[in-house]
């Protein structure tokens, strides 16, 4: 009943019927907290499925995306590791960043080797379901507690779903959600970066744009970054390079994000493994992409 009232908003009502079973059991239960991962960050049991705390081993030579967010995203890494020198010239690394783009573009994966890379924690804030518990207006102050918590460590702070409160057609209450998330950011401690991540840009009120040191726009891979998703994920099982590969696979290509094709490869990888073969064939991979791509044809 607790975890039904707290999912349903009523915060104070599931803590008092917490409280109360306490009383009755003549015991007391201590808080306990998220999964830390050395973050240090004391928050309640209550938040537990809404702040995910990891430590990724990515790295960034393995990152699927196109040639020039890979350039963006190594100036991003570069400013952070000479920040001593920018700030001695008044400028600090970049740390405010929005990642826009279909769903399954690399911008989880982006935000893993960030983390990696600067040798952080990732903690990933779901926002879509932080707001379904703090959903009032009295609710404002104890989420900027939480963002405050937070802000304390050094991390990459993923804050996924982001157009929950970038919303251009947002209500009061989510616009100081979004004041909230701009004072969080404000008080970040030195090396950490916020990261706002959509997949819907069109819905976000212009104007926020303007408070992100800069925006990395995700898309689908053109066929040549896709072959190189399938090869990087086959290695030695890829098949042997032909002429005119791009060409064979354009058209199985369409649609797919880099999640997608990588779930390809793998089956495509699977299928060999069990016939007991090396490489994967040709018609292992069309099978495996024909069948991602009817797939989404299905999901739509």
């Amino acid at each position: 009943v607790s975890h039904r009232e707290l999912s349903e908003g009523r915060r104070n009502a599931a803590t008092e019927i917490r409280k109360a079973i306490e009383a009755a059991r003549g015991e007391t239960v201590e808080l306990q907290t998220v999964e830390e991962d050395d973050l240090g960050v004391d928050i309640d049991s209550d938040l537990a499925e809404f702040i995910k705390v990891a430590r990724p081993d990515a790295k960034f030579e393995e990152l699927t995306i196109s040639g020039d967010l890979i350039e963006r995203v190594r100036q991003i890494l570069e400013e952070h590791r000479n920040a001593a020198l920018l700030r001695d010239f008044g400028f600090t690394p970049a740390h405010r960043l929005l990642m826009e783009g279909p769903a399954g573009t690399g911008k989880t994966a982006t935000a893993e080797v960030i983390a990696a890379e600067l040798g952080i924690p990732l903690v990933t804030v779901y926002l879509d379901n932080l707001l379904n518990v703090y959903s009032a207006e009295e609710d404002v102050p104890s989420l900027r507690e939480v963002f405050d918590r937070l802000a304390r460590r050094r991390a990459v702070y993923l804050f996924d779903v982001f157009d929950t409160i970038g919303d251009d057609t947002a209500s009061g209450m989510i616009r100081r959600v979004f004041k909230a998330f701009l004072l969080f950011v404000d008080v970040l401690g030195k090396g950490s970066v916020a990261i706002a991540a959509t997949n819907r840009r069109g819905v976000l009120d212009r104007s926020m744009f303007r408070h992100f040191d800069t925006v990395l726009t995700f898309t689908l891979p053109t066929p040549e970054e896709a072959m190189q998703v399938i090869r990087s994920q086959l290695g030695d099982r890829a098949p042997e390079p032909v002429m005119n590969e791009v060409d064979i696979y354009e058209q199985y290509f369409e649609g797919l994000s880099q999640a997608e094709l990588t779930i390809a490869a793998r089956s495509a990888a699977k299928a060999a493994i069990m016939r007991n073969e090396a490489q994967v064939t040709q018609d292992d991979l069309i099978y495996a992409l024909t069948n991602r791509g009817a797939f989404l044809l299905d999901d739509e």
